[in-house]
């Protein structure tokens, strides 16, 4: 035979109960992080972190204005591009071998100007002086148009 099931009536808990609940509970659940969270506080409070933080939201709109104008602009465009090439050199560059260079540098008896001669023979060497060269006329040509503008302004 069947049994009867009991009618109940579903009553929603009160969600406001269960988060004041929570709330009176928490500092007891979360004591140490409570307490190191305070510790911070403190710490960017002395530091003046917040008073930066503070001021930051305050100028709102115009420090992104700002940071834009100093991003888009031409320097920071070029200092980008060559921040990516000279990344990508880097990259290219096996650090066991540069590793083992530095090393063999510091260890023995200076190279003789013969074994220096040899090393700069290579294919590799000419390739690194022929950019090491064009580098220094790069710069030297920088250097001199700001002379230039210095001497116009």
């Amino acid at each position: 035979m069947a049994k009867a099931v009991d009618f109940r009536e579903f009553t929603p808990r009160n969600s406001r109960d269960d988060l004041i609940r929570r709330v009176e509970q928490a500092p007891v659940e979360h004591a140490e992080a409570m307490l190191a969270t305070y510790d911070l506080l403190q710490q960017l409070y002395e530091k003046g972190i917040i008073d930066l933080l503070r001021g930051l939201l305050s100028a709102g709109d115009m420090v992104v204005e700002r940071l834009t104008d100093v991003v888009s602009s031409k320097e920071a465009m070029s200092a980008l591009r060559m921040v990516l090439v000279l990344g990508n050199v880097l990259i290219s560059i096996n650090p066991d071998e540069l590793h083992a260079v530095i090393s063999s540098a510091g260890k023995d008896a200076p190279p003789s100007l013969i074994s220096i001669g040899k090393q700069a023979a290579s294919e590799d060497a000419h390739r690194g002086m022929a950019v090491a060269v064009g580098l220094l006329s790069v710069l030297g040509a920088a250097l001199n148009r700001g002379q230039a503008s210095k001497a116009e302004g």
